[in-house]
């Protein structure tokens, strides 16, 4: 008689534009795939076998729809990417015995206060930090300080909204509510200004070792033009580093993650190098990173496919070392455009896009009849462009 093997099934938090490539991938590996969103019109939708409805950022709300999908069905794994709620993915794959990073680590990267706390904790190199309540407590802390720039944003923001870069000029009643006016909590975080060399890293731990595959330059090019707002205007792999700084970068995230309680699992990390070469860690997220960093840039410099390895980790799957170790190296770029604020009346030259030699991939965030926004946080971002090179400089100027 034949076998039949039943697929197994994968449910990825979120169904917005930046989980379609885990979808696809999924899809490609034959599993069956359910997607969870507050929207019925989330992109990703399209691909799933099946939607559930649900806030991503709603852990009670999404584990009640899981629940509910798991009297008929079972869920083999569950993971995210570009969605930072790594309490909501956690909550719902320790509910369903799956493999996670703990509720309390969850937690900890919930809130960059807590996070940072920890790191002190443990001595991981991170900037000096201070807890903002009210505007008395930034007055006080500033004044306390002989540092000339520092930065302020919410202890739960994400994507930019509210981080601001402080110095003497600053109206500090204005940054103080227009920070905690992007936050859920209202608490603060002030931390001291690094300059140096911003990176965007990409690990994966396993058994004690931290393997990253690529390290990106993050371009603070606009630093100016925004200001207050730090705003990024993508990065670019790889970064200029020395054997020494790449393996103490390792050696710093894997600090930094055991600081945080995990010892196995995905690792995004925000890091700066300072002018004196000592690596520092900003923030570290459990999750695959966004800005199509995991999903396109990784895999095009290096050959390494994190989706997939974290696809097999979500799933219990034993996890081939060498897939974690570059097969090539080569040179991806993202950059934004900034329009000006104001209504789209046609967006012209996508025909000349599609010719850039190395071209990966763009896209648009709005479209003609939309408003664009002042750029205060990277949703107000009009679009996006990556192409790849053989070397940084061909992708720099591609």
């Amino acid at each position: 008689m034949a076998e039949f093997i039943l697929a197994k099934t994968l449910l990825i938090i979120g169904a917005g534009i930046e989980q379609v490539p885990v979808y696809e991938a999924a899809k490609k590996r034959g599993l069956l795939v359910v997607g969870t969103d507050i929207s019925l019109n989330a992109p990703a939708f399209k691909i799933a076998d099946f939607a559930l409805v649900a806030s991503t950022r709603d852990p009670e709300a999404t584990l009640k729809e899981v629940l509910k999908f798991t009297k008929t069905h079972t869920i083999d794994g569950v993971m995210t990417v570009a969605n930072d709620v790594p309490y909501t993915v956690a909550k719902v794959a320790i509910s369903l015995g799956l493999p996670s990073i703990s509720i309390n680590s969850a937690k900890l990267v919930s809130n960059k206060l807590l996070m940072k706390q920890k790191f002190k904790e443990f001595g991981v190199a991170c900037p000096n930090f201070y807890s903002i309540k009210e505007l008395r407590d930034l007055t006080k802390e500033l004044e306390l300080r002989t540092k000339e720039q520092f930065v302020l944003k919410p202890i739960d923001g994400r994507g930019a909204r509210g981080v601001l870069l402080l110095d003497e000029s600053t109206n500090l009643a204005w940054a103080f509510n227009e920070s905690q006016s992007k936050g859920d909590g209202g608490e603060l975080i002030l931390e001291e200004f690094i300059s140096g060399t911003q990176l965007s890293t990409e690990s994966f731990i396993i058994d004690g070792e931290c393997y990253t595959p690529a390290i990106a330059e993050r371009n603070y090019s606009r630093l100016k033009e925004f200001a207050p707002n730090i705003i990024e205007d993508g990065g670019t792999i790889p970064a200029d580093l020395n054997d020494q700084q790449i393996k103490d970068i390792n050696n710093l995230i894997l600090k930094g993650a055991k600081a945080l309680g995990v010892h196995q699992g995905v690792v995004k990390g925000d890091l700066v190098i300072t002018e004196k070469g000592i690596p520092m860690i900003i923030e570290l997220a459990l999750r695959l990173s966004g800005g199509w960093f995991a999903t396109h840039q990784i895999p095009a410099a290096t050959g390494v496919d994190l989706v997939d390895i974290v696809i097999s980790y979500s799933l219990g799957e034993d996890i081939d070392r060498s897939k974690l170790q570059s097969s090539w190296q080569k040179a991806t770029a993202i950059r934004y455009w900034f329009p000006m604020p104001g209504f789209i009346k046609k967006i012209v030259g996508e025909r000349a896009i599609k010719n850039i030699p190395g071209l990966i991939k763009y896209g648009f965030f709005f479209k003609e009849g939309d408003m664009q926004p002042a750029i205060k946080m990277h949703s107000d971002r009009f679009g996006y462009v990556i192409v790849e090179g053989d070397s940084k400089k061909e992708a720099l100027s591609r």
